[in-house]
């Protein structure tokens, strides 16, 4: 299966083939060395010496026409009738070949005759409106082409994309004869007709068809069908001439089948009232297909249908066209019209890259003049060591196989998932992994395991599991869509679920490692330290035994914390309040303890980390304030527990300033996710913690 850029370059490239094609079928066109323009009734011509002519006749030696100036008619299905239609292409491809066999010749109103020689056409000869039409049809036809290739595959795209063959289609054929001199086959010219005929048509069943297709589809597959139904019926209509004129064979036709593809889009304003997202993309779809098709309608269409002169040129208003595909892609851009992802504008900077190289490569090839053997060293200096060297880089940049080896994949898959589990621990890594590796244009997470990495749609899509957990993840068009999935990538997603199964168990070891050796320093501390303490507990004076006891409490408390064990909020509290109450006593402070709390959890270290801000806190109401009262208020929420430590013994006078205590608390509580602030409030000093718990 091809890659994703590879369908596009295939495409692209069939395009650019039959722009030439259409180019090389311009070229092929005699010219003379006479123009002729209409001027109101007669055909004047302005000779090789500038002189001007009044053309009456056209001659080859044996036979003559009259010099209607409707031969010069831009497009020839604006006259009356079908039979006028195939005197028209009579008539061109008497003129043609009697300039080929070289008997061709003008007469003037008084039968003065002049001979008309054939010449070729070259590129600059060829008229402005040529390119025109014929660039703007090839544009639609690329969007079509990156709009079809990476969508999803259903009716409405493939009616769009069916729009963009029909547009360079008519408006290629069109670029042909709307821009010819005079000479054409008449062949030629009722082929290129009946293609211009076929593309118009297609395109209006093809807009008909989608617009009854998105963004919900058709109510039944009948009203698609009955689109190129109504097509095929138009189209023999036309082609066999079953009717008088085009305006009933024709231009009705076209008419007829895009309004009825606008009643798609009322049954679709209906059928998404209430969806927002919906909506957005009918109006700009609807506002797109009316801005690119109004001009014409009103410009071509109707007047041909009435029998009016057209108010502008077939082939400008051609151009109009160009601006529906404009609004389409500008609606991929803000509201991601056809469900497509912002990587579609990596595949519009990859082609267009590529495009600027190859334009610059014929540009230089033009360009480059040689007079000499100065010139041609200098020429050779500048492009051997300036511009094949920056050619090539971006060249490479733009096309370069991106297959990896074991190397290079593991280099980008293990940093990027052990950072991804640095700033995300709940997270796998493998989703950075697969990213760093593939490179994909397209990564989401999608609901639902998956057993094992497979590969979907065609080698666009790769599915990789998510260990343990209810998702898998979904990769669309690896490396920016320079190719496909293939089995070597399905080996590779294996190789990242390895690696993340090996730095998962390079972890617990770790962790288990850790834990073992905090056990044995807790067995080392209760057992040596611990049994120091004790001695030193009945040994030591009555004055310096409270010290020696808060030296044991906080062993213990270290002990805990160590453990890693959860401790309740009740528990919690409870030590709290006899640590608080014993050392109030001790220095003849009244404890008024507030406590409302309700089922809650400490997880080892927000216990001891709270517990040292608390002893802190009251150590400092103690000690540096003349206070006869001390409030506690602890307040348990469903996530969060609430400290307020008030003393009224403060020195209003002073104005508190840092402290190291202070600066301390503070980094424990953001060590436990806490929030931590002190200040006066009511001329009271007051220390506010706020502490997340779990229930």
């Amino acid at each position: 299966m091809l890659s994703l850029k590879t369908r596009i370059a295939i495409g692209f490239l069939l395009v650019a083939a039959y722009g030439l094609m259409t180019i090389i079928a311009a070229l092929s066109l005699p010219v003379s060395d006479i123009q002729f323009r209409a001027d109101k009734d007669a055909i004047v011509a302005t000779l090789g010496d500038g002189r001007m002519l009044s053309v009456a006749q056209f001659s080859n030696g044996q036979q003559r026409i009259t010099a209607d100036p409707k031969l010069l008619l831009e497009e020839p299905d604006v006259l009356p009738d079908y039979a006028a239609l195939n005197d028209f292409f009579s008539a061109h491809q008497f003129l043609e070949s009697a300039l080929t066999a070289g008997s061709l010749l003008l007469l003037d109103n008084d039968g003065n005759a002049v001979a008309i020689s054939s010449s070729s056409r070259s590129l600059v000869s060829l008229p402005g409106l040529f390119w025109l039409q014929l660039i703007c049809g090839l544009s639609g036809m690329v969007i079509c082409l990156l709009v079809w290739v990476p969508a999803r595959s259903d009716i409405a795209i493939h009616s769009f994309a069916l729009t963009g063959l029909s547009y360079v289609l008519f408006s290629s054929a069109a670029a042909i004869y709307s821009t010819r001199e005079l000479f054409l086959p008449g062949q030629l010219f009722a082929l290129l007709s009946g293609i211009n005929h076929f593309g118009a048509l297609l395109f209006s069943a093809s807009l008909g068809a989608f617009l009854w297709n998105y963004p919900r589809q058709a109510p039944s597959v009948w009203f698609t069908g009955m689109f190129f139904l109504l097509f095929a019926v138009a189209i023999v209509v036309d082609q066999a001439q079953l009717v008088a004129t085009p305006a009933a064979g024709f231009h009705s036709w076209v008419m007829g089948i895009f309004l009825l593809g606008l009643a798609g889009a009322l049954w679709q304003g209906w059928k998404t009232r209430g969806q927002r997202q919906d909506r957005i993309a009918l109006r700009w779809t609807v506002l797109s297909i009316i801005l690119g098709t109004a001009f014409f309608a009103g410009g071509m269409i109707l007047p041909a249908m009435l029998t009016l002169p057209t108010p502008a040129s077939q082939g400008l208003l051609f151009t109009t066209f160009l601006l529906m595909y404009v609004g389409m892609a500008m609606g991929v851009v803000r509201h991601r019209l056809f469900n497509l992802e912002p990587w579609w504008f990596s595949l519009w900077s990859w082609l267009l890259g590529g495009l600027v190289i190859m334009l610059t490569d014929l540009l230089l090839a033009t360009l480059l003049t040689l007079s000499g053997p100065a010139t041609l060293a200098l020429s050779v200096a500048l492009i051997g060591w300036l511009y094949f060297p920056v050619r090539q880089y971006l060249w490479g940049r733009l096309i370069r196989n991106q297959r990896q080896g074991l190397d290079s994949w593991l280099s980008q898959a293990l940093p990027a998932m052990l950072q991804a589990q640095k700033d995300t621990p709940e997270q796998s890594g493998i989703a950075a992994a697969l990213q760093a590796v593939f490179s994909p244009l397209s990564f989401k997470r999608a609901d639902g395991p998956v057993q094992n990495v497979s590969i979907e749609d065609n080698g666009n899509r790769l599915l990789v599991p998510d260990t343990g957990q209810p998702h898998h993840f979904e990769l669309l068009h690896p490396h920016g869509g320079q190719r496909v999935f293939s089995r070597h990538d399905v080996d590779t997603g294996k190789l990242v679920l390895a690696l993340h199964a090996l730095v998962e168990q390079t972890r617990t070891a770790r962790e288990e490692g850790a834990s073992e050796e905090r056990k044995r320093i807790r067995r080392d501390m209760h057992d040596d330290l611990g049994a120091k303490l004790l001695h030193l507990l009945h040994k030591s004076p009555a004055d310096s035994k409270p010290l020696v006891r808060e030296a044991i409490v906080d062993l213990r408390d270290l002990l805990k914390a160590m453990e890693g064990h959860s401790l309740s909020l009740d528990a919690a509290a409870s030590q709290w309040r006899e640590e608080t109450a014993r050392r109030c006593r001790d220095h003849d402070v009244t404890l008024q303890w507030n406590e409302h709390i309700g089922p809650a959890t400490l997880q080892a270290l927000q216990f001891s980390e709270t517990t040292r801000i608390i002893r802190e806190a009251v150590s400092n109401a103690l000690k540096h304030s003349d206070t006869p009262l001390l409030s506690v208020t602890l307040h348990g929420g469903d996530d969060k527990l609430d400290i307020i430590i008030t003393n009224n013994g403060l020195d209003t006078s002073a104005t508190p300033g840092a402290q190291r205590g202070l600066n301390i608390m503070q980094s424990r509580a953001d060590k436990i996710g806490g929030d931590f602030e002190f200040g006066i409030v009511d001329e009271h000093w007051q220390v506010m913690l706020s502490v997340p718990v779990s229930r």
